[in-house]
């Protein structure tokens, strides 16, 4: 599958690691252009294509991994989504500095606020519910961690579903945006809840 991510932070880096060690196709982009990802890039040893963010629009998952506050400006209204699956990674924090401090969406939601700037994708929000340093932890023996995802579009959300599954997680499909991604979001009852399945239980799911 040919994946792109918007963003070259942690997250980005992460992602795209492990999804071209499964063996897809990854175009990575950030503000700064191709030129900064391939020098971001230059020392992991999978293979990882700097892109434009319109190239990563065009792949068939886009994985959405910038700062919260970055996200109108990435999110263009000149891209052209056609229906293609972007999977909304972001925690809405105003800022990372000294202290996190959580965006006032004044009763809105991200994910919400993420469809309406790609009306044309079909938004599923997923990879936001434990940090990276937890998410990717080992995990006891004979248990896979579980991994919330939430979406409007079945067939999106299972597609998703898969790819999770195929980075180790058990993928758990909490329903759609505006209940279970309002349960995913900062201070929701899925947000930093870590659970366990055991892996014959994962394996059959």
């Amino acid at each position: 599958m040919k994946i792109g991510i918007l963003g070259a932070g942690k997250v980005g880096i992460t992602l795209a690691t492990k999804y071209a060690t499964a063996g897809h196709e990854v175009l990575v982009a950030n503000s700064r252009g191709p030129q900064s990802v391939s020098e971001i890039f230059s020392k992991i040893a999978e293979p990882v294509t700097p892109a434009t963010v319109v190239e990563v629009v065009g792949c068939e998952v886009v994985l959405l991994a910038v700062p919260w506050l970055k996200v109108p400006e990435i999110l263009s209204p000149s891209l052209s989504w056609e229906r293609r699956i972007l999977v909304d990674t972001t925690n809405i924090f105003a800022s990372y500095k000294q202290e996190l401090v959580v965006a006032d969406l004044k009763g809105d939601f991200g994910s919400e606020v993420v469809a309406r700037l790609a009306p044309d994708a079909r938004v599923v929000k997923a990879f936001n519910t434990l940090s990276f340093d937890v998410m990717f932890s080992p995990t006891p023996t004979n248990l896979k961690r579980v991994l919330f995802i939430a979406g409007d579009d079945k067939s999106a959300a299972e597609t998703i579903a898969g790819l999770v599954a195929q980075i180790g997680l058990h993928p758990v499909v909490a329903g759609k945006l505006a209940i279970a991604g309002r349960q995913m979001e900062l201070g929701g009852p899925f947000s930093s809840l870590e659970l366990f399945v055991p892996v014959k239980q994962a394996a059959s799911a």
